[in-house]
Formats: structure tokens, sequence, C-alpha cells
């Protein structure tokens, strides 16, 4: 679809720019014949009496400036359709984002959630995947932490894809959640190069994301932050430190 308005768009960007061209060239010649008096001289060869073929070039004529400014109106109202249509589609991706904004992370199930996280993988500090493991494989909070890290992640999965396919007003979900889903994959970001160790699908749409919107730099407690995903080699290393201290 959008590929396809893409296609249109142009042709009407060609043939806009060529109606406007003609118009320029009849408008100089025009200006041409007035500026240097041949207007005049070809005036006098218009007969006081004109013989058919006269009427028919007239008429022929007549035809070619009628067709030109329909053509001229087909474009400009075409080219107002598509346009208006654009606007309409950006009013109505931006309010879809505001109403899964309001449903999902300013809802108290959200809240909830972020605060399980919280509580059990608190902000500001590396999560492994064997830390995921281990507090699933336990009872009660713990295992709700998990899963509630888990859900977050995905939430933040969803938005990008959405935002990738158009669907989602991105400028948006920039201003609104960009802090808060870098934090979160920052702290998270050794679990998830773990995770897409075998499958680079797993979150690529939010490490994208991340990647195109983390600004990495020293927090307000003065921790840096934002920090990039791990490539293979940086996370073989850092897994390699773990295991000595642990």
């Amino acid at each position: 679809m959008h590929a396809m308005e893409r296609v249109v768009t142009g042709l009407l960007i060609i043939g806009a720019l060529g109606f406007l061209v003609l118009l320029i060239l009849v408008s100089a010649g025009f200006a041409t014949f007035l500026l240097t008096g041949e207007f005049r001289a070809l005036l006098d060869l218009i007969p006081d009496q004109p013989d058919g073929e006269f009427r028919i070039l007239v008429s022929l004529f007549g035809i070619a400036v009628s067709a030109l400014t329909a053509v001229g109106g087909i474009l400009f109202a075409v080219f107002s359709y598509f346009r208006n249509a654009k606007r309409a589609e950006a009013a109505q991706r931006k309010q879809h984002t505001i109403n899964i904004l309001f449903q999902s992370r300013l809802s108290e199930y959200f809240q909830k959630t972020n605060s399980l996280r919280k509580e059990i993988f608190p902000t500001d500090n590396d999560i492994y995947l064997d830390d995921w493991k281990a507090a699933r494989a336990q009872a009660g909070k713990p295992r709700e932490g998990a899963e509630a890290l888990q859900q977050l992640l995905n939430y933040y999965e969803f938005l990008a894809v959405g935002i990738a396919q158009g669907d989602l007003d991105k400028d948006l979900l920039r201003q609104s959640i960009r802090g808060i889903m870098c934090n979160l994959v920052d702290d998270a970001r050794f679990m998830i190069a773990e995770l897409r160790t075998n499958d680079k699908k797993t979150l690529e749409f939010l490490v994208a994301l991340y990647d195109d919107w983390r600004d990495e730099k020293l927090n307000y407690a003065g921790v840096l932050s934002e920090r990039a995903i791990p490539t293979p080699a940086e996370l073989e290393a850092a897994l390699t430190l773990r295991g000595k201290h642990g």
C-alpha cells in the first residue's frame, strides 16, 4: 500500500511538473510575442472572413487549451486527495498511538508489571540470562519479576514493530517512552544479546529502535546508561569475566 502510494505520488509530481513546464513555455512564448511586437503581426494574419480550415485550426486550439486546463484540474484534484488522505492517515496513526499508550503504559497493570520488574531486577544493574532463568525457576515474587521483565521486553518489541510498519507515530512514542524503554534495554542488554545468539530475529525490532534512540551518557545516579547491545565478542568477554568472579 505504501509502495503504491509512493508510485502514484511520483507520477502526480511528474505530471504536475510537466504541466507547469508546458504552461511556462506557453506563457513565455506569448510574452515574447508581446515584447517583440510580433503579436500585432500575428493578429494581422487573422483573416476578416476565415475559411473552414482556419476555423478548424482555431477549434483545435480551443480544444487543446480546454484539455490542458482539464488535465491540470484533474492533477490538482488527485494531488489534493492524496495530500488530505495522508494528513488523515497521520492523524489516525497519532490517535491510535495515544489509545495504545493509555490502554497499556498508563494502565494499572503496566505500572504493576514495571514495579515487579524493578523489585526483582533493580534499575542500573546488568541482567544476564542466567539471572532471569534463576528468578523464573523460583516461586512467588522472583518468578513474577522474571515474567514481568519478559512482558515488558515483548511490549516494547510490539511498539517497535508498529513503528517499523508505519502503524504507530514514531515521534510521539519517542517523546513518551524513549527514556523508560532505553533504560530497560540498557539493563537487559546482556540478556538480550544472549537470547539473540541463536536467533537474530529475537527482539530484532526493539534492538534496532534502541540503537536509533539511545543516547549513551551518565544518568542521574552517575552511571553510564543507554549502552550499545554487546557484540558476540563483547558478550563472550563479559560472560568469561562474570564466570571468573562468580
